[in-house]
């Protein structure tokens, strides 16, 4: 039955081996079911400042969200839980351009906002740049984000494959972020689950270190243990180059 899902959390990030701060933040709540990963970026350590708002605001937001009447019972209101995601999302953008309007040196912070919100037999992702979600299922890996950057344009074009994407050297730019501007497009999408499904939030540090192949293997070495794998990826990641702060969070579906 669905209704025996239960959900396993892991999160780490991690500065990596070239950058001096760690722009990234992550966020779990079993209650909630919910996890967030942002990648920050902006001068002067704004970057960090900006993936924090952000995660901090959409967790407080959905708590607080979910404590009003039409929020009790979002199961079975998918239009109502999409509200809710949105609502929490841009609390964060305006958090962080209010934070910015304060303080001078933290003009132009932005950060990517990756999302998944568990319910009994679905889970909602909401993303805005370039962190990613995955779906493993029966040995099989899958992206359901779709990047706001540059070369995804060019690849959604068909002016690039995604091979030249993988080396491209504008391949971090992106086209959307959290903070930057005040009115805020976030893609939000739901996917029916089953026991067995493993997600991957993560942000480009570690895509633009390991393959999905890559990410796949070192998962099933792991045997499914997500603490170990996210250990795993991230010195496979350090271990290729570790350019960008690296940042993952497994979640596993079990009975």
């Amino acid at each position: 039955m669905s209704s025996t899902l239960r959900f396993e959390f892991y999160a780490k990030t991690d500065v990596g081996r070239v950058r001096p701060e760690n722009e990234d933040a992550v966020a779990i709540s079993e209650s909630l079911q919910l996890a967030i990963l942002a990648d920050g970026m902006g001068g002067y350590n704004a970057g960090e400042v900006a993936s924090n708002i952000a995660v901090t605001t959409i967790m407080d937001a959905v708590q607080q969200l979910l404590l009003e009447n039409e929020y009790s019972h979002p199961d079975d209101q998918p239009a109502v839980r999409r509200l809710c995601l949105m609502q929490a999302v841009r609390k964060a953008n305006t958090a962080i351009i209010e934070s910015a309007r304060q303080q001078p040196e933290y003009r132009g912070m932005g950060t990517t906002v990756v999302l998944a919100w568990f319910q009994e037999d679905c889970v909602s992702i909401a993303h805005v740049g370039d962190s990613r979600a995955y779906l493993i299922r029966n040995g099989e890996m899958r992206q359901l984000t779709r990047d706001h950057s540059v070369v995804q344009e060019q690849i959604t074009a068909g002016l690039l494959k995604p091979e030249q994407a993988a080396i491209a050297t504008n391949r971090n730019i992106i086209t959307r972020a959290v903070g930057v501007a005040q009115q805020l497009k976030v893609d939000i999408d739901e996917h029916a689950i089953q026991a067995g499904d493993l997600f991957i939030l993560c942000s480009d540090g570690l895509t633009d270190r390991l393959s999905s192949a890559q990410i796949l293997v070192i998962i099933n070495f792991a045997d499914r243990d997500i603490a170990t794998a996210s250990d795993r990826l991230v010195e496979a990641a350090n271990d290729n180059g570790g350019q960008d702060n690296i940042s993952v969070i497994l979640i596993n579906v079990m009975h």
